[in-house]
């Protein structure tokens, strides 16, 4: 399958374009052939390490022509979220370089409306789940940054903010909200920034459920590359069917009008 009625692209960062400091062979020539052709694009990520200032230098790094404001991530869309509930007060269970999204809100330990999760790493410790826990049982909300299970590096797969945040709904018996991917809010909000229809953009990412699956939810095309948290036996195990399957992001220029 072709992409030629597509008019923009999302694409995701990690797994797609690089994975840690190598980046994926072919990815940054690529993203300049399709910079140069002018096609409306922005980088989606599930990332809560880092915030959209150092995702962008980190990227212009590796090489990549990139500003903070072609990235969308989830920290953003659930600072949107809080206010959208005309709520103020939060607690961040995730990295503190992500806190700049939240401002004009209040973080505090003392009855929260929401418990922020994300990625903490090796900060995810029983004490720091404990208090999360704690404040959730006494009437916080769980907001998800993202849901992912896990994610690759350059040593091989890590666990992810998805499973901590199963654990907190397991203990407490609440659900969480998600405001990543693959909720359709959150390719709603992408969708927005490019002023385009679902119809009109693909989604370009390694995670099948999360990139493809989600994508298609929200009446995008998905693309799948071979790449990052690719594994082959996903595609047998799921339901979720990629408009396209591609090597890698190298491959993709062909693809486009």
């Amino acid at each position: 399958m072709s992409l030629r009625a597509i008019r923009g692209l999302l694409i995701d960062l990690d797994g797609v374009l690089y994975i840690g400091r190598r980046t994926i062979p072919g990815a940054l020539q690529a993203i300049k052939a399709i910079k140069a052709r002018r096609f409306p694009y922005r980088f989606v990520t599930n990332t809560t390490r880092m915030g959209r200032k150092t995702i962008a230098q980190h990227l212009i790094g590796l090489g990549f022509p990139v500003t903070p404001s072609e990235i969308i991530s989830p920290p953003s869309a659930a600072a949107q979220y809080i206010r959208q509930q005309g709520k103020s007060r939060y607690y961040l269970l995730a990295n503190r370089y992500i806190q700049d999204a939240f401002m004009g809100l209040t973080e505090t330990d003392d009855h929260p409306d929401f418990v922020v999760v994300g990625d903490l790493g090796r900060r995810f410790t029983f004490d720091a789940l404990n208090r999360a826990f704690r404040l959730i049982l006494a009437g916080a909300d769980i907001l998800a940054l993202q849901k992912n299970r896990y994610w690759t590096t350059e040593t091989g797969p890590v666990l992810d903010a998805g499973s901590f945040v199963a654990a907190l709904e397991y203990a407490t018996g609440k659900r969480a909200v998600v405001v990543g991917k693959p909720e359709q809010a959150f390719f709603e909000l992408a969708l927005a920034e490019l002023n385009l229809r679902p119809f009109q953009v693909a989604m370009v990412g390694d995670n099948l459920d999360s990139d493809v699956g989600g994508a298609q939810q929200a009446g995008l095309q998905g693309v799948l590359v071979r790449t990052g948290n690719y594994r082959p036996e996903h595609l047998t195990e799921s339901t979720v069917k990629p408009d396209l399957i591609i090597d890698s992001i190298a491959a993709l220029p062909v693809h486009l009008p």
